[in-house]
């Protein structure tokens, strides 16, 4: 076999890096600045999760107007990490790491003719399966650390008459 074979057997064979996107999954917004915390989905052109962690968080600054992204520093990674993720069937199911408690589950789906994936998230949102939309952290500046005074949920629920829901969480 050529070279310009077995490099067209290896692409076909070991899909690249490159072939695959993120999809946005859902946002936490704090009352400490105007940015956000983006969740991810690792996904192939057909939508289907392309790695045994496919779940990831990065900043989007919003603060200096620039929407740039970072990753999470170390410290912050103990508030808004992805822990836990377990991936079968092509969803994944997950905690983030300051609401280990609420477990979410996310995949993508491509409706046909869009060749657009479409983010899936669903959480217990006060005792019901929703629909995660996004988070909001409420803070106090501390000395050392902020101070969480609340997080709140918001959601759909998937019931046959989907409604807004959302709930309260104190620590």
């Amino acid at each position: 076999m050529n070279s310009i074979g077995m490099i067209l057997l290896t692409l076909l064979l070991f899909p690249q890096p490159g072939w695959s996107k993120d999809v946005l999954l859902f946002v936490i917004q704090r009352s400490k600045n105007a940015n956000e915390v983006h969740y991810h989905l690792r996904v192939d052109d057909r939508c289907t999760i392309v790695s045994d962690k496919p779940v990831s968080a990065v900043w989007k600054l919003l603060e200096d107007r620039s929407e740039a992204t970072a990753p999470l520093s170390v410290f912050d990674q103990i508030a808004y990490g992805v822990v836990d993720q377990h991936v079968a069937e092509n969803w994944v199911s997950f905690s983030l790491k300051a609401l280990e408690q609420k477990r979410l589950k996310a995949s993508a789906k491509l409706p046909p003719g869009t060749g657009t994936c479409v983010p899936i998230v669903h959480t217990d949102i006060q005792g019901q399966v929703a629909a995660l939309e996004r988070i909001y952290v409420q803070t106090e500046e501390g000395w050392l650390k902020p101070k969480v005074l609340y997080v709140d949920v918001f959601g759909t629920s998937v019931e046959a008459t989907p409604t807004p829901v959302r709930e309260r969480i104190t620590p």
